[in-house]
């Protein structure tokens, strides 16, 4: 059994090394491939990282100059709103009103047993 198994083995490898002939590539030529790919990735990058950068300068630049440096008061006029405006402390308004002091005005309680200094059974 060994002997016809040893011998399919060795045919079988014949036949694909015969089918794979030429199409295997060396893994020099595969590792070259790959590095100069990754280099064209990492240039393709660098391109858009600068690109992008150069962008939204231009962009900042673009919008500092066309918006003015001092905003109009069109509707307020400050004068009227410094001197008319006051502020309360939101708080203020959350505080409960005063309706009776809880120290001074304590319920009786009304006792269900008297107390004669023994103890309660």
């Amino acid at each position: 059994m060994t002997d016809t198994r040893d011998e399919l083995r060795d045919v079988l490898r014949q036949g694909q090394d015969k089918a794979e002939a030429g199409q295997v590539t060396d893994f020099d030529s595969v590792w070259a491939q790959a590095t100069t790919t990754v280099a064209r990735r990492h240039r393709r990058t660098r391109a858009m990282g600068g690109i992008a950068a150069a962008a939204a300068l231009v962009a900042v630049v673009l919008l500092s100059q066309l918006r003015p440096t001092e905003q109009e008061w069109r509707f307020v006029d400050p004068d009227e709103f410094a001197s008319t405006t006051s502020w309360v402390a939101p708080s203020d308004v959350l505080l409960p009103k005063h309706r009776f002091d809880i120290y001074g005005e304590i319920p009786v309680l009304i006792e269900s047993t008297e107390t004669d200094g023994g103890t309660l059974l």
